[in-house]
């Protein structure tokens, strides 16, 4: 691999190794993420595996959440329409 690449949030530079797909492997846990610009253009992200896990965790929504507002935490929307788990108030 000629050029190794940094970490985006700690600036670690990556190991030396063969292929950036090593760096994936559980051996190393670097993970790669893309994200599309407005203009279209798509620009990508190393992390390490320590910078990695604290970034997955501030992305994470808890899990106590109903689902549909765990969806609308992730970028998805709720449809009015359709059932609820939760029962009407008792009036």
């Amino acid at each position: 691999m000629s050029q190794r690449p940094n970490c985006i949030d700690c600036g670690a530079t990556a190991p030396e190794t063969n292929t950036n797909y090593t760096l994936i492997s559980t051996s190393f846990g670097w993970r790669l993420t893309r994200q599309t610009q407005p203009g279209g253009s798509v620009t990508v992200e190393w992390r390490c595996a320590t910078c990695w896990r604290k970034h997955k965790a501030k992305s994470q929504v808890p899990a106590a959440l109903p689902r549909n507002a765990r969806r609308v935490a992730n970028g998805g929307s709720v449809s009015s329409k359709g059932s609820s788990s939760t029962p009407p108030p008792a009036g």
